[in-house]
């Protein structure tokens, strides 16, 4: 019910939420709005009250000045249970609501690519991934294009958020929803800015380990084309939604950072990173420990695969890891088979099936 999600969307954004009276619930709002002490919100308990929906429409309209957002956005958020990506374009040409057609298409365009790719990652979660499932098409499918707003050019776009996208299979372990997709879409735009465009990172194998969840070559061409074709220079993004409101704000584009987001691209194609079952032999060659007894137990696994150098890093139980204590010391070969995170010479096991010691040395 909305005024469930109201009280949702409050406490999400860190208002106080009391019982108040038998009528109303009393939403208190926090320190950073430095409104007085008796300022407060009364939202209906009852849906049947004769004065229900103006309560609402009050409730929805001071949040609209609030929060920035206005009354669509709201009801889609509050009574849709959906999320409202916006995409604000501020130059000469957009300073009066405008923009031209042909722009325009390539935006509709390249965010759909966007929304298609980053389903597809989430989905598949390959860095060099270039297919569409359908559960990808799926959630572009429910996917709407919102009434434009003026100030600049304001894009706005409904995205699904509480949908299942692809159901739990026999041997995945959780089902997708919507709003994951959602939500990695924004962390990878904010990678983008952030270390990208604003920083001055370098593609090296613990990079690649470290950051897979935000790398996927299709979908960063995606972005690549998006602020190319569009010819962005100055943009607002934000992902707002009942439990959020995501925002990078004041983001300049210029050819230097397009030519640094293509040379990322491309030394990012020459890598490779997956996640896969995978199987290992080595020794144990770095042990490290507080509490043997405890669940942080790391080691260090050197062998060889595919005939070159290959290191797996492991975090292991206190069983495991006491073979491994046993291994090292009589420099034995272990054997270990689980989901690793990996490049060509070196990985992370992120789920362990099986750790044992092997009789040759």
């Amino acid at each position: 019910m909305i005024n469930d999600n109201i009280i949702l969307f409050l406490r999400n954004r860190s208002w106080t939420i009391n019982n108040g009276n038998d009528v109303y619930y009393k939403a208190i709002p926090p320190a950073i709005f430095n409104f007085d002490d008796d300022f407060s919100i009364l939202i209906p308990k009852n849906i049947e009250k004769i004065d229900f929906n103006n309560f609402i429409t009050n409730t929805i309209e001071i949040l609209s000045d609030l929060y920035d957002l206005n009354i669509d956005d709201l009801v889609t958020i509050l009574a849709k249970q959906n999320s409202v990506l916006k995409v604000r374009i501020d130059d000469s040409r957009t300073e009066k609501g405008k923009i031209s057609l042909n722009r325009f298409e390539e935006l509709v365009e390249k965010i759909k690519l966007i929304l298609t790719d980053t389903a597809s990652f989430v989905i598949d979660k390959n860095v060099f991934s270039s297919k569409i499932p359908d559960e990808a098409k799926k959630y572009v499918n429910m996917c709407n294009f919102m009434q434009t707003e003026v100030g600049s050019f304001v894009a706005k776009f409904q995205l699904p958020s509480t949908e299942i996208i692809k159901e739990r299979e026999l041997f995945d372990r959780n089902e997708i929803y919507s709003y994951e997709i959602n939500n990695r879409l924004f962390d990878i735009l904010n990678y983008v800015n952030e270390n990208i465009f604003e920083g001055d990172i370098v593609i090296d194998e613990e990079i690649l380990i470290e950051n897979e969840e935000f790398l996927n070559v299709k979908l960063l061409k995606d972005i690549k084309s998006f602020y190319d074709k569009v010819e962005i220079t100055n943009l607002d993004i934000s992902i707002h939604d009942i439990n959020s409101s995501q925002e990078i704000n004041n983001q300049v584009i210029n050819k230097e950072k397009i030519s640094k987001l293509d040379s990322f691209v491309k030394e990012l194609e020459s890598q490779i990173i997956e996640t896969i079952d995978f199987s290992f032999n080595g020794q144990v060659i770095e042990l490290k420990s507080k509490n043997p007894d405890g669940k942080k137990n790391t080691v260090i696994i050197a062998g060889i695969y595919n005939h070159l150098p290959f290191t797996a890093t492991a975090s292991l139980n206190s069983n495991d890891y006491k073979n491994a204590i046993i291994a090292h010391s009589n420099k034995l070969v272990v054997s270990i088979n689980g989901i690793i995170k990996r490049t060509r010479s070196k990985g992370t096991y992120k789920e362990i099936y099986t750790f044992s010691i092997l009789n040759d040395r």
